[in-house]
């Protein structure tokens, strides 16, 4: 049995310590295969990490393990916890990075980490990805059970999840994330306009001081250097700038307002 390993992280690619992880998952497993998923979670950004996580899960095969380790909070009593959704398995700090995969793919069971046996002898209180994630991952894709690993829990820590307010003739949703090519990622889902979409009607779209006219289909529906509003590859609308930065061009954090409004007829 070999099921496969998907890496998350924020420890970034200029230190060893993603390296370390997978040298501690291969001496274990040596057979084990590993994805990197993601290294660029800015430090400690557990929002981010639960957006990334679960925009990542559907597109991995049934039985993939995912470690998830984004975690400002290690060595206090923070729980170290591993829950199945869909046929995966997520093992990660209990600090909310589960949110959304919880809420998009749903919670088949979650247990606490505590068997120390799947633990590296030693471990150290500031580096669990290494001596505690890691280990375990190998463990499960060597056939160890989830049930092996410690007490089922019900009481899984959260994040607030950003909500999306609707009306007859407009979408008021958030910036939540924002990707290497500075799109500006928002919580407005393509369900959401999907009338709009199919009717053809005339919309604008504000962020911050900025205005685009109407939603397009890709981001060369544009000129070079002019923004555009378009669902992404996730289904979430985006608001992007052909050959640059919306980041940039619209000088707005996360969190900031986004608002789709039908014009009148």
């Amino acid at each position: 049995m070999n099921k496969p390993i998907a890496l998350l992280t924020d420890f970034g690619l200029r230190d060893p310590y993603v390296g370390v992880m997978k040298g501690v998952i291969i001496g274990i497993n040596p057979s084990a295969t590993i994805v990197d998923v993601c290294h660029e979670i800015a430090p400690g950004d557990i929002p981010e990490a639960a957006f990334c996580l679960a925009s990542a899960l559907p597109y991995f095969p049934e039985e993939t393990i995912f470690a998830a380790v984004v975690d400002p909070s290690v060595g206090t009593e923070r729980r170290a916890v591993a829950a199945s959704m869909g046929g995966r398995i997520v093992i990660c700090p209990d600090n909310g990075i589960l949110t959304w995969a919880i809420r998009d793919h749903g919670l088949d069971r979650a247990v606490e980490i505590t068997d120390s046996r799947f633990f590296l002898p030693n471990v150290s209180d500031t580096f669990h990805g290494r001596d505690v994630f890691a280990p375990v991952a190998a463990n499960l894709s060597k056939g160890a059970a989830l049930t092996d690993l410690g007490p089922e829990i019900n009481d899984l820590a959260a994040i607030e999840i950003p909500e999306v307010a609707t009306s007859d003739r407009s979408i008021q949703g958030e910036i939540i994330y924002v990707d290497r090519f500075g799109n500006l990622v928002s919580n407005i889902s393509r369900s959401l306009a999907e009338e709009w979409l199919k009717s053809g009607v005339s919309v604008r779209v504000h962020v911050g001081s900025g205005e685009i006219h109407g939603l397009s289909r890709a981001y060369a529906d544009v000129p070079k250097g002019h923004p555009v509003a378009l669902f992404g590859s996730v289904d979430l609308l985006e608001i992007a700038v052909n050959g640059g930065s919306a980041v940039e061009m619209f000088a707005v954090p996360v969190g900031s307002r986004v608002l789709v409004h039908q014009l009148p007829e």
